[in-house]
């Protein structure tokens, strides 16, 4: 898919400016399922792994900057019809959606309304950054949803299984012709096992064990089934 790019200066830095791109799969299901309840505008706030921005209808353009992105990149918000009943559109409200560095406590970001740099009217939460030398708002990650199997950006893929301390839990799939003592999971924290495997791009089904009993991942939606008709966990690596 193209990208539109736009170059943007302001008080002598540039940025680029990168419509955004759908995700596919389940990283898109998420999505869609976090924007379906968006109704109005109010302050950011946490839905899963991803922060919710909102902004006044009436602004012809908004763009978002992230300090953690050095405050180089602007993402432009898009515009959300909102439907009565007999699905006729009756308001609209601009958005945008963010998934963020899990490592990350709080946020620092800016708005561009219009053309015009400004904190975000909807979050009473400001810091002033001596490096900019503006105004930031800020907003703290409390509620973060669990860690879930995912392809990381280094092109591994970790698979993450909750359960009881102390267990011994392996992980076998299509992707190591199904024997479940190849792989052991580590127990990174009380209760959450992990590990992380390069995977070819594709399509891989998966299970978690413990002993003779085959865990499905409970956390990941996407489903498959064998060739006995077994159920099955799957991941999509592109």
């Amino acid at each position: 898919m193209k990208k539109n790019i736009l170059l943007v200066l302001f008080l002598g830095f540039s940025f680029l400016l990168f419509a955004s791109e759908p995700a596919n799969g389940l990283k898109q299901f998420a999505r869609e399922k976090v924007i379906n309840q968006i109704h109005n505008v109010q302050s950011p706030y946490i839905n899963d792994n991803y922060i919710v921005f909102t902004a006044d209808k009436s602004a012809r353009f908004v763009g978002i900057a992230f300090d953690y992105e050095n405050f180089r990149i602007i993402h432009p918000f898009s515009r959300l019809p909102i439907y009565e009943a007999d699905d006729d559109p009756v308001d609209s409200v601009l958005f945008y959606i963010s998934e963020f560095p899990k490592e990350l406590d709080s946020i620092s970001y800016r708005l561009v309304i219009d053309g015009l740099w400004t904190t975000d009217p909807t979050n009473p939460l400001k810091v002033y950054d001596p490096k900019t030398n503006a105004q930031l708002s800020v907003i703290k990650i409390t509620n973060k949803a669990p860690d879930t199997t995912e392809k990381k950006p280094s092109g591994t893929v970790s698979f993450i299984y909750y359960g009881s301390r102390g267990q011994e839990i392996r992980l076998a799939g299509s992707f190591n012709n199904w024997d479940s003592y190849m792989y052991y999971m580590k127990e990174v924290s009380p209760g959450k096992y992990q590990l992380d495997l390069p995977l070819p791009r594709g399509v891989h089904y998966y299970n978690f064990y413990n002993g003779i009993n085959v865990l499905i991942d409970k956390n990941n939606p996407e489903r498959g089934y064998t060739r006995d008709g077994k159920v099955v966990s799957k991941i999509i690596v592109e």
